[in-house]
């Protein structure tokens, strides 16, 4: 008798530890992206371009202006999902590791306990990317810092590419991401065109260099690319598009773009549009096993709350700038993506 009950006892423990197994594997990974619009200290960094955001410059910048932006963008991070923290996010106009670590330190984020990646880059405004990752969720194998580099002018500076190699923990499985900032349209869409080619190309060739030794590597690219998704600087140069047949990268942001909608908003014309952007590879796209794609479309994030509505009733991402200090959040919209996963 007491052979049979520990048979069922234990047979009722394997039973509830697999169901929890199983509930636990059908959680999503959540990967964002998002332009934080000038996310600086208050110090000045010898070298660069960033006395306006100091107490004594033109913008005022102050420590309750910097607190308020901290705890606001930590807010809209908690938010994208309440029922989990974003596994990874990437991160565009950052100043430096410190306002990394302010940030990581919010109450709203810090259970993730996120660990960073970054590194000075030469940007001449002090502005570089990051990465944040949940080190429960996600390990970091390798990371590289591409730069952009024009042969025919040494003064241009722009922000490097971040290369990460990871590993999804509970599906062990390996996984590359880039995040990007591409140069500005200041100076003219056209004018300025080259140096977002260019960015392109370098990403292109560190994307060769990957799907050369897997061609199914499963990748993702995501940032601000200051092109939208039917730019050539996209679609000719990194040859991502909307087809799902195309036989290396996959834009989830073409369709939104293609609906009209976008995470940023031009207010000399009124218009929205699709900067930032999440690219996937072809083995990312139709894997089978491992982390896969929970369904071909990103997402923009954009509740109300995170909208300024105009006179005429206009509606913009709520900034922290404009023409005077507005304290709002960004001037871009996140974006974000879930990913789905079988546990081994």
């Amino acid at each position: 008798m007491k052979n049979i009950l520990l048979i069922i006892i234990t047979t009722v423990f394997i039973y509830s530890c697999n169901t929890a197994q199983d509930k636990d594997c059908k959680k999503s990974f959540l990967i964002v992206n998002y332009n934080v619009e000038n996310l600086f200290d208050t110090i000045h960094d010898a070298g660069k371009y960033d006395e306006d955001f100091t107490p004594e410059g033109k913008k005022n910048w102050n420590s309750k202006r910097y607190n308020n932006k901290l705890q606001k963008l930590a807010y809209v991070i908690q938010q994208i999902d309440k029922e989990k923290l974003p596994d990874v996010v990437g991160l565009v106009e950052i100043e430096n590791k410190r306002v990394l670590k302010d940030l990581v330190s919010q109450k709203e984020i810090k259970g993730a306990k996120y660990n960073i990646v970054h590194h000075e880059g030469p940007d001449v405004r002090g502005i570089d990317c990051a990465l944040l990752y949940n080190p429960n969720t996600f390990s970091v194998l390798k990371s590289t810092f591409y730069r952009v580099n024009m042969e025919n002018n040494p003064n241009f500076k722009t922000r490097e590419i971040i290369y990460v190699k990871g590993k999804v923990n509970k599906a062990n499985d390996e996984v590359h991401i880039f995040v990007n900032h591409w140069p500005s349209r200041r100076g003219g869409m056209e004018k300025s065109a080259p140096k977002r080619a260019l960015a392109a190309e370098v990403l292109r060739n560190s994307i060769d260099s990957i799907l050369a030794t897997d061609a199914m590597a499963k990748i993702i690219i995501m940032g601000d690319f200051n092109d939208e998704t039917d730019n050539k600087s996209i679609t000719e140069v990194l040859g991502a598009n909307n087809n799902k047949d195309s036989k290396t990268l996959y834009n989830t942001s073409a369709t939104q773009d293609d609906k009209n909608i976008g995470s940023y908003h031009y207010w000399k014309t009124g218009e929205w549009n699709m900067l930032d952007q999440m690219i996937i590879s072809n083995g990312l796209l139709n894997a089978t096993t491992g982390i896969q794609t929970l369904n071909t479309e990103m997402q923009i994030f954009r509740p109300e709350w995170l909208l300024h509505k105009d006179k005429d009733g206009n509606k913009s991402p709520s900034k922290t700038y404009g023409k005077g200090y507005y304290g709002g959040y960004s001037d871009h919209l996140p974006i974000y993506k879930h990913f789905k996963f079988n546990c081994k």
